[in-house]
């Protein structure tokens, strides 16, 4: 009976002690969580100066909602919950709002972190089952939403993790060969990495591999432009003795997929630049060869045969080359207006030099035009 009674007397001075709406106020005021803390002094001028200019206290609109023992309020924007009980308010949930124009986003707690790496890993372990059985339709599924969950998270060592599932997702998809969602899981992982100053090296070779997806595919210009020209930024950033050689690769596929006047400039930077190395200036005949043809694709003869006798002149070794005398043979032919040597000149250097198809198709359609020229 003595308890029935106390737990009266308790209920009785809860409900007496509760809270009410000028209390919210007033603490909303002097409390205000998003900014530090000030002295008593400064918040008495604060209300002073307030109700002075406005009237009444700057409190967003709320709801109170009177539950007997304690009081709830809600803000009607939905930012913040307040719990309120013996004559203290303490702050339930809150909305953290990005940006002036964003939306509120509801700050993840520690907890909850725990929760969605917790189903990262499940899922990278179905993911990884998945694929030792060969079901590489649940594997990319899984490596996906695993990649995903991870990045959600967003610190260092989980979106390394994001990365790392999202390159996995993208040979899952491969083997199913679902190309779009294989291509769009490794833009994804190379977009992590490059923001990473320590997995740049990484980032530019997953780059170099989407170039040449993206050829195969016929992709957009500027998925294909970013492909080639990020590599090679990302070697050089890096110190990585491969950004020539990523520069060589960007140069051949510019050439090859007709971006001609980029690859002509390449070929000057990689001349420049391999004119010192031991290894590689031995293909310096290589590099003017092919810098010539993109030229000859350009259909400018002119500048052809000056930046002919330039390279003569710069590089004894092309000089003494078959790619020199080839070249020479073909200005000569195109002087004399001669389809018929053009022809015979291609034919004598592939019996010993074949020609790549990117080449092949340069001079076939510079020999069409030539061959027009002499009808006329």
């Amino acid at each position: 009976m003595l308890f029935f009674i106390l737990l009266i007397f308790i209920g009785y001075y809860f409900h007496k002690c509760r809270p009410d709406a000028n209390s919210f106020r007033e603490y909303i005021l002097t409390n205000n969580s998003n900014s530090s803390s000030s002295s008593s002094s400064s918040q008495e001028l604060f209300k002073f100066f307030n109700k002075l200019l406005v009237g009444q206290p700057s409190v967003p609109e709320f709801k109170l909602d009177d539950y007997y023992c304690f009081t709830v309020v809600t803000f009607r924007d939905g930012t913040a919950t307040y719990v309120g009980f013996l004559n203290k308010w303490y702050l339930w949930s809150k909305i953290e709002v990005v940006g002036s124009k964003g939306r509120g986003k509801k700050k993840n707690s520690v907890t909850e972190m725990q929760v969605i790496e917790g189903l990262a890993y499940e899922d990278k372990e179905v993911a990884i089952r998945a694929k030792g059985k060969k079901d590489y339709h649940t594997a990319a599924r899984s490596f996906l939403s695993a990649a995903k969950q991870f990045k959600k998270i967003g610190d260092e060592s989980n979106l390394l993790e994001a990365a790392n599932c999202y390159e996995d997702a993208y040979k899952a998809f491969q083997q199913v060969k679902q190309n779009d969602k294989a291509l769009e899981a490794l833009e994804t992982a190379a977009s992590i990495h490059e923001k990473n100053i320590r997995q740049s090296t990484r980032a530019a070779r997953i780059y170099e591999i989407l170039a040449d997806q993206y050829k195969k595919s016929n992709s957009s210009q500027y998925s294909l432009e970013k492909a080639l020209k990020v590599p090679a930024d990302l070697f050089e950033l890096d110190g990585d003795g491969r950004f020539l050689f990523s520069l060589i690769s960007q140069a051949e596929l510019s050439a090859e997929i007709g971006y001609y006047e980029q690859a002509i400039d390449l070929f000057d930077n990689i001349m420049t630049l391999s004119v010192n190395d031991s290894v590689l200036s031995y293909k310096t005949k290589s590099y003017i060869f092919w810098q010539c043809l993109c030229i000859i694709a350009l259909d400018d003869w002119v500048r052809l045969e000056k930046q002919f006798k330039q390279s003569v002149e710069q590089y004894p070794s092309f000089a003494d080359s078959r790619e020199c005398a080839f070249i020479n043979n073909l200005i000569q032919s195109k002087n004399s207006c001669d389809p018929s040597e053009f022809s015979t000149a291609c034919k004598e250097y592939d019996q010993l030099t074949t020609l790549t198809p990117w080449q092949t198709h340069i001079l076939l359609e510079a020999k069409k035009v030539l061959e027009v020229k002499d009808l006329r």
